[in-house]
């Protein structure tokens, strides 16, 4: 009875152990699936080289780089150009305070003054404020004041008035405008009273964000450090006389500010290069006035003398016997950025020429018969700026 129970147990256990694996096995295949595709690669091993071991093939590695931007050595100047961009000071007119009526009077013994208030969120955008309103009816010296200073004092009729302006001076960013009726003096049984209807206050807003233009480029590094000198060059379509000052930067850098001759090409604004960043950079245009067109953007780089760079790898004494005996391959891989440019360079190993010429985003190309025993050097020299993402020579087996 004893042993039934025992074997009865054992593969009770067994069974679990079962159950117990294949839910550890099924956890470990949700796990690859859910992390993201380039850390399943590194547990899969789903890059290049395990794609050639699958396929049969050992890989050496003997030269592994990442170039960057390589540049032509005959030429020395590039241009980069840009759309046209307008800029110009736009004005739109807003009401800052409206009110329906207001009632201001004075007598000998009670003076009932009337206020209202209007806010201005920016003060440098504010231009040509107005206060406006309709007498109905009123009696004595119309007294008005801003922020406590006095900008109206007069008897009026009925009607309308002439708007009085109000000065930008005066402005405030909480601004009050008193109401008041003088006294009736010796004439104490009387009381001086003004109705007002329809009182509005309204200014000119500059809107701002027309005022001024950013253009985006990209910079390298490399292309930086190469750099002897940079020019830009536009056009400033205006009016002259209307146009205010046009003011241009670079990353914040100012390069020019002045009232530009209109219709005639900018003199030349050189800056350093280290003006410039790796990565984005932004380039400027703004006025205070008027409105531009500015038209024929274009950045001039001046190189320094550019030198294709050698890269070498060392090929012993085993490798080159598998190479000439056993059918061992020397391969050169280059990877670029895109697969839409035009990539043409002369590729010299061991002095023997490679011409490339291709869109494509690979380059492999076998080497074995150019390579030698030892030292082996090679340099790639394009035809126009390439970008290079990996440049690798491996030995496969």
């Amino acid at each position: 009875m004893f042993s039934k129970l025992k074997k009865k147990a054992q593969g009770n256990n067994a069974s679990a152990a079962a159950v117990l694996i294949a839910l550890i096995g099924l956890f470990i295949i949700l796990y690859i699936l859910l992390i993201p595709p380039e850390e399943r690669e590194k547990i899969l091993g789903e890059d290049e080289l395990e794609e050639a071991k699958e396929k049969g093939k050992e890989i050496d590695i003997l030269l592994s780089e990442s170039p960057g931007r390589l540049f032509p050595a005959e030429k020395r100047e590039f241009e980069k150009s840009f759309p046209a961009v307008s800029i110009y000071v736009g004005e739109e007119g807003m009401e800052l305070k409206k009110l329906n009526s207001l009632y201001t009077s004075r007598s000998l013994f009670r003076n009932n003054q009337n206020n209202i208030t209007f806010e201005i969120t920016d003060m440098d955008s504010i231009k040509d404020a107005l206060l406006n309103f309709y007498i109905e009816e009123g009696q004595g010296r119309l007294m008005i004041r801003l922020n406590g200073n006095e900008i109206f004092d007069k008897e009026q009729e009925t009607g309308n008035i002439n708007p009085i302006n109000l000065n930008e001076h005066l402005i405030q960013g909480d601004n009050l405008v008193e109401f008041e009726v003088s006294s009736p003096g010796a004439a104490f049984w009387r009381t001086n009273e003004y109705s007002l209807e329809d009182i509005l206050v309204t200014a000119d807003i500059l809107r701002k964000e027309t005022q001024e233009s950013a253009l985006a480029f990209v910079a390298s590094e490399e292309e930086i450090n190469n750099m002897e000198k940079v020019k830009l060059r536009f056009t400033p379509d205006c009016t002259q006389g209307e146009a205010g000052t046009l003011t241009v930067q670079v990353n914040n850098y100012e390069l020019y500010s002045a009232v530009a001759d209109c219709n005639v090409p900018i003199r030349p604004l050189e800056f350093i290069p280290e003006r410039l960043v790796a990565g984005e950079n932004i380039l400027k245009f703004f006025t205070n006035k008027g409105r531009y067109l500015i038209d024929n953007i274009m950045l001039n780089s001046e190189l320094k003398e550019a030198v294709a760079p050698v890269y070498y790898f060392e090929i012993e004494r085993d490798d080159f016997e598998e190479i000439e005996e056993n059918g061992t391959e020397a391969v050169l891989y280059i990877e670029f950025v895109d697969d839409v440019s035009e990539k043409v360079a002369d590729i010299t190993i061991n002095n023997r020429l490679i011409r490339l010429d291709q869109t494509e985003v690979e380059f492999n190309q076998t080497i074995s018969k150019w390579v030698d025993l030892g030292n082996n050097a090679f340099k790639i020299e394009p035809e126009e700026v390439l970008d290079i993402v990996e440049l690798k020579v491996s030995l496969e087996t």
